[in-house]
């Protein structure tokens, strides 16, 4: 059964843009009093030491002069009633030219990672239900990637894959335990970087 979109509360709102709003996983929960906001606004412990051990990993390959690695749903302002939540943001210091600014940010970053996505993956108000999830990767993207974005990828923790956007290419998949690329010869390979850290164990740990 479709929900009017008008009467949800702007809190359940994940991000807006294309003339659509996304709406926060388990937003459903909510409105029929099964879970409260408060339960569906954070990551999950995995999601959040991806973050954390990636963040990590780029403060030490990237210029420490050159770029700003902001996270925690950085804000992100595209242009009227267009605004985007992402996990991580590498931006250029000299492009930024207001770091104590309290508002989203409307300069264009330099690349985005994504862990998951956090907006609700089903569209109810289409009969039967239908999955958003590869379209809404899809648009974001591009709408990113028209703001100046160079590069998007998408890590996603169910199917250990890696979705990279980028300009005037086809969509790249990679698996995590490959080199994926950010910019001017800078990469990461995902598996190295979890078991690093001791997120995931050690190949050797699994013979």
């Amino acid at each position: 059964m479709g929900i009017d979109t008008q009467q949800i509360p702007e809190q359940l709102v994940y991000e807006e843009f294309g003339g659509s709003k996304y709406f926060r996983r388990g937003y459903r929960q909510v409105l029929l009093g099964l879970k409260t906001e408060e339960e569906i606004m954070g990551s999950s412990i995995y999601q959040s030491l991806i973050v954390q051990a990636i963040v990590f990993y780029l403060k030490t390959i990237l210029p420490k002069k050159k770029y700003w690695v902001p996270t925690n749903e950085a804000g992100l302002h595209l242009q009227p009633k267009e605004n985007m939540a992402n996990d991580i943001v590498i931006v250029e210091k000299d492009k930024l030219l207001n770091p104590q600014s309290e508002q989203y940010s409307d300069v264009p970053p330099k690349f985005i990672i994504e862990v998951d996505i956090k907006i609700d993956p089903v569209d109810f108000n289409t009969e039967p239900p239908t999955d958003v999830s590869m379209s809404y990767i899809v648009e974001k993207s591009s709408k990113l990637l028209d703001f100046g974005v160079e590069g998007v990828a998408w890590i996603l923790t169910r199917s250990k894959q890696i979705i990279l956007a980028r300009s005037q290419r086809n969509l790249e998949i990679y698996h995590w335990n490959e080199n994926v690329p950010l910019f001017e010869g800078y990469n990461f390979c995902l598996q190295d970087i979890l078991e690093e850290e001791g997120i995931l164990p050690a190949a050797s740990e699994d013979l």
